[in-house]
């Protein structure tokens, strides 16, 4: 009896085994066939129906299949970074960098981040002369991180608020710490 249920276990281990690797072998060809990396799978309720003893399967299958999605993911993310690290023209990183290198700006950059501000709040929360809150605005400007908003005053861009929230990723991604 034990030699029966042992077969029987091997018997279903196989078939399992073989049906996993064809499940993964439709769903690559399928993500390849569909060039846009989705996959549409449509299920009468009949046959769930059909499917239910077998649910153990299914779920073991499901979680496979989304451990391969995650990896497959996570791959096709680092590529994409390495990518864009690769292609990253220097002088503009630099450009930008340098435009937030400065502990005014950034307090500027921050005050945007919620609401429009005008030159007297800048001048005021800075305690810095006009011509310096004029300067700072300028460099802000100029790489597009700042505008001026309609109903008067200033703003953040996009692109400003892109480059705001990674400094604050880079910062508590870094601890806070000061490098020397």
């Amino acid at each position: 009896m034990t030699s029966e249920k042992d077969d029987l276990r091997d018997e279903l281990r196989e078939e399992i085994k073989s049906l996993k690797d064809e499940i993964r072998h439709q769903v690559s060809k399928a993500l390849e066939s569909s060039g846009n990396g989705s996959i549409r799978v449509d299920l009468h309720k009949d046959d769930m129906a059909q499917s239910e003893p077998s649910f153990v399967v299914v779920k073991d299958l499901v979680r496979q299949i989304r451990e391969n999605v995650k990896s497959s993911l996570a791959t096709r993310g680092e590529i994409a970074v390495d990518e864009l690290v690769e292609g990253m023209p220097e002088t503009t990183a630099a450009d930008l960098l340098k435009s937030l290198a400065n502990t005014d700006r950034i307090k500027m950059v921050k005050m945007l981040y919620s609401t429009k501000k005008t030159f007297s709040d800048f001048k005021t929360a800075t305690s810095l002369e006009a011509a310096s809150v004029n300067n700072h605005l300028k460099s802000l400007l100029n790489m597009g991180l700042v505008s001026h908003s309609d109903e008067g005053g200033y703003e953040l861009t996009k692109r400003g608020r892109i480059l705001t929230r990674t400094l604050a990723l880079m910062s508590e991604a870094l601890g806070g710490e000061q490098i020397d």
